[in-house]
């Protein structure tokens, strides 16, 4: 039954909704309950570290259970571009330098880098965008942008049970089936709290 509802809820990351195109005309009114205040590009030094860090880690659970994987470490290409899709694809419609180009997300390639740098990615160095997630993420020839296919998780939501330390910041938690409260993965992440967008690198992430 859980790889049953863990496959449904990555298969609906990739579902394009027109509801998505009115969160982002009315950005200013619209949030998901669990991202609080923080709306990266504008003001994330603002908000706490576990409502910003739920996004990075719900980026990467997600990847990390498509892919079959007990832990994340930078440095797969394949794993670290489908992290950084989940990121910019759920949460990159609230940063205020996304536009919509149809029904895809557009970004300027310093908000991908913005966006990585939270993962513990240097942009410049990942390369180019795998194949496997062409359909998905491209970036446009001569306009120095990536667009990607806007995604929608409506299935599950990420929970923080707790929080410990200051500079080193370690986070349990797990991400939860909405219909029925079930667990789909349990997690363990540290990060490091650093001078970037979103105020902190990821240093490790691991389903428990």
């Amino acid at each position: 039954m859980k790889k049953i509802l863990t496959a449904a809820l990555i298969t609906s990351l990739l579902v394009f909704t027109l509801g998505n195109v009115a969160l982002a005309e009315h950005v200013e009114d619209v949030q998901p309950e669990y991202i609080a205040d923080f709306r990266p590009g504008s003001v994330p030094a603002s908000a706490s570290l576990p409502d910003s860090a739920s996004q990075v880690l719900h980026a990467g659970v997600l990847a990390m259970l498509h892919y079959d994987l007990d832990s994340f470490a930078a440095g797969d290409s394949l794993t670290d571009w489908e992290t950084l899709y989940n990121l910019l694809s759920l949460y990159g419609q609230l940063d205020s330098r996304a536009e919509y180009r149809g029904e895809d997300l557009l970004f300027p390639a310093e908000t991908v880098a913005d966006y990585a740098a939270a993962l513990g990615l240097d942009a410049a160095a990942l390369g180019a965008v795998p194949d496997e997630l062409s359909d998905r993420l491209t970036r446009l020839p001569g306009e120095d942008c990536y667009l990607a296919a806007c995604g929608n998780d409506e299935l599950a939501e990420l929970q923080i049970h707790s929080q410990e330390g200051t500079g080193t910041i370690e986070i349990t938690g797990a991400l939860v089936y909405r219909v029925d409260n079930t667990p789909l993965a349990r997690f363990q992440a540290v990060f490091q709290t650093a001078e970037n967008l979103f105020g902190f690198t990821l240093v490790s992430l691991e389903l428990l």
